[in-house]
């Protein structure tokens, strides 16, 4: 079950804690680029690096590809150290384990809109509007040569126990995520090889499992 809970989920479906870190107020730069570039972005295809920190500090590192066209197609895939492939088609979410030959799938609700993987997902305007009406943002100083923006959820309980931080280049492009949970896991993505608005085929995000792999429905 470990194993289940990896890039896709902790990185995109998690809600977003207050952070230490002095914040500028005034918002000129990162986000105003994060904007843009989410109403823009139709289809986005890249190399991922991500570390996952656990509360008691101990690191894990994965490796794959990434790719999502709106509406509602995403693909990430872990190379390294295992394999592990999870997809999500419009409301459908999908998980395939080779090593232990399990198909998970469950239904996405309308609580994907308040993640970084439903802003991602949705249709330009769309993406915007919810960040608007969900997120409050903020910029952060610069680090690691890209611009910061925090978005803080507007809404109370749980969900505002959490961060999310997005890191622009000087291009405006997504280039680096940060996040931290509730229960104080830290997650890091770096971006590479980036390819935005190129045609990707259909086939991308689509998944027919091998004869006889075990099917879970959540």
């Amino acid at each position: 079950m470990l194993r289940h809970f990896t890039a896709l989920v902790f990185i995109f479906c998690l809600p977003f804690v207050a952070w230490g870190q002095t914040v500028v107020e005034v918002l000129a730069g990162a986000d105003q680029k994060l904007l843009a570039y989410l109403a823009s972005t139709q289809s986005l295809q890249a190399d991922f690096l991500h570390e996952q920190i656990s509360s008691a500090g101990r690191p894990q590192r994965f490796s794959g590809q990434m790719a999502l066209a709106r509406p509602g197609q995403f693909r990430w895939e872990i190379k390294k150290p295992y394999s592990q492939l999870q997809l999500i088609q419009g409301t459908r979410f999908l998980l395939y384990d080779p090593d232990l030959n399990q198909l998970t799938e469950r239904t996405i609700d309308e609580a994907l809109d308040a993640t970084p993987a439903g802003l991602l997902l949705s249709s330009g305007p769309k993406a915007k509007a919810l960040i608007e009406q969900r997120f409050q943002l903020a910029n952060l100083p610069d680090r690691d040569g890209l611009q910061w923006v925090r978005l803080s959820p507007k809404s109370k309980g749980e969900v505002s126990k959490a961060l999310l931080e997005v890191g622009m280049n000087e291009a405006g492009e997504l280039a680096s995520f940060f996040m931290q949970d509730a229960m104080g896991r830290q997650s890091r993505v770096l971006l590479s090889n980036r390819q935005r608005n190129t045609s990707l085929p259909k086939s991308l995000f689509e998944f027919n499992p091998p004869e006889g792999t075990e099917r879970l429905r959540q």
